[in-house]
């Protein structure tokens, strides 16, 4: 085999590879959605200690797998908002924390407030208020 035929089956074998590797850059889909995600406004009403959460954009979900963990209390969207626990909640749809409802506690100006979503024994924080400060 001469020197020319030998360099020009590398260039051939580079030139192969290379475009395998870029058509599957191309043609694969990314399957790592990243997880579910959500933003959320709050409305924290001190006369009366309680906190109106507002589902503002970012993925639906169950209302059962949705839950607010306070300092002393974990109650799912579903509980607070009189929802079955399989109801879509998405943009625009309102829970409150109050001591007349499912969380049985009043919201102080410095408590902490988590959102999670909880399917399936995986737990994810979507967000989370910090007290009206």
């Amino acid at each position: 085999m001469t020197e020319g035929i030998g360099v020009a089956v590398l260039i051939g074998l580079t030139l192969l590879v290379t475009a395998i590797v870029g058509l599957n850059v191309l043609v694969i889909e990314d399957d790592d959605s990243g997880g579910p995600q959500a933003n959320f406004s709050y409305d924290y009403v001190e006369d009366n200690e309680l906190l109106i959460v507002t589902h503002a954009r970012g993925d639906e979900f169950e209302a059962g797998n949705v839950e607010f963990e306070g300092p002393s209390r974990t109650v799912t969207w579903a509980q607070v908002a009189n929802r079955e626990p399989d109801a879509m909640i998405g943009r625009g749809d309102i829970a409150q924390l109050s001591s007349g409802n499912a969380y049985e506690r009043r919201v102080g100006a410095r408590d902490t407030i988590t959102i999670y979503h909880n399917a399936s024994g995986n737990r994810t924080q979507l967000d989370q208020w910090d007290g009206a400060n």
